[in-house]
């Protein structure tokens, strides 16, 4: 079973390769050829360093480590026997991507696994921001107000605001969108640095919405910046993709249908009667996550090392959070 996967795998890569860079590679991965260390499995074999490390990101993105060897001017990819099977399929699902469509496919990205945990803590957080804002008087000191971050400099602001909430239904709607949103943004960039990219969303959403108001007094409250950020980030890797693979098509550029799509949903979503809702922060909070979501999309591939420091991410994000609190109530 191992040994077939092996040579589905090297086929598949091998002659993905060898048509798109028309290399000549000779398969070396056999039983007989690479005795692995003890307690690793051989999963691949490339002729090139750059091949086996596209191949060696897939496996991180996995959650699982790899170990690089040279044999006889290869490189062979191990991992851990008992990953060894589950790595060794979705190699060659990989592989057989590749080779169906190597031409029309000009770039490549890929999928993190998540897991419930990060989603879980988004609503905890919040709900205890709600629970305890009217009994600490939390509103006044931490809400947006455009006239004390501009003029006085408190934009801590800006962070804070994003955990205050109306009523229980402005705490819901917030919490249901931005867990679906925020679910395909951690799909692409991994659940840790995807809530840090929705936060810092947010953040900078508020800034822009505060110098869009001042010097009028403006008040806002509400994690609805952030929710329309992850949006924006959603947008922004389609434009993203778009741009970096535009197939010839009749009509309107490619880049154009995921921002439409954006800009429907914030239409649906996000303008409300334009009184009891921020539409400015909503509009801000999008703006400013396409922006990040084109910038960060760019180097997808290394936010796969992020996710080594993953615990370390979702800290900062909290100490951030923490840390705003800290001087709004001091």
């Amino acid at each position: 079973m191992v040994n077939d996967l092996i040579a589905q795998v090297n086929m598949g890569y091998y002659h993905a390769m060898a048509s798109l860079k028309a290399s000549s590679v000779k398969s070396r991965l056999t039983a007989g050829d690479f005795e692995s260390p003890e307690g690793l499995v051989a999963v691949a074999g490339f002729d090139s360093f750059e091949a086996a490390g596209d191949a060696g990101l897939a496996i991180l993105a996995m959650g699982h480590p790899y170990w690089t060897f040279i044999s006889e001017g290869d490189y062979i990819l191990c991992v851990d026997a008992a990953q060894a099977e589950a790595v060794l399929r979705e190699l060659a699902a990989l592989a057989e991507l590749k080779s169906v469509s190597p031409v029309a496919r000009r770039f490549h990205y890929l999928e993190f696994r998540v897991r419930p945990f990060s989603f879980l803590l988004y609503g905890v957080v919040l709900s205890l921001f709600f629970a305890g804002q009217s009994m600490f008087e939390l509103v006044s000191a931490g809400r947006a107000d455009a006239q004390l971050m501009v003029q006085g400099g408190e934009w801590w602001r800006a962070v804070t605001a994003l955990t205050l909430h109306g009523d229980l239904v402005h705490l819901v709607s917030n919490v249901v969108a931005g867990l679906g949103f925020a679910f395909f943004v951690a799909r692409f960039f991994g659940a840790a640095a995807g809530w840090l990219l929705i936060l810092l969303s947010g953040f900078t959403g508020n800034i822009l919405n505060a110098w869009v108001h001042y010097p009028a007094a403006h008040l806002s409250i509400g994690a609805s910046t952030s929710v329309f950020g992850a949006l924006g980030l959603l947008s922004g890797v389609g434009v993203w993709m778009a741009l970096v693979d535009p197939r010839d098509a009749p009509g309107l550029p490619r880049w154009l249908i995921p921002l439409f799509a954006g800009l429907t949903l914030l239409g649906l979503l996000g303008v409300g009667d334009g009184v009891t809702v921020d539409v400015a922060a909503h509009l801000s909070g999008f703006v400013c996550g396409l922006f990040w979501g084109l910038g960060a999309a760019f180097f997808q591939r290394y936010f796969v090392r992020l996710e080594a420091h993953a615990f370390s991410l979702g800290l900062m994000g909290l100490v951030s959070i923490a840390g705003a609190w800290a001087f709004a109530l001091l």
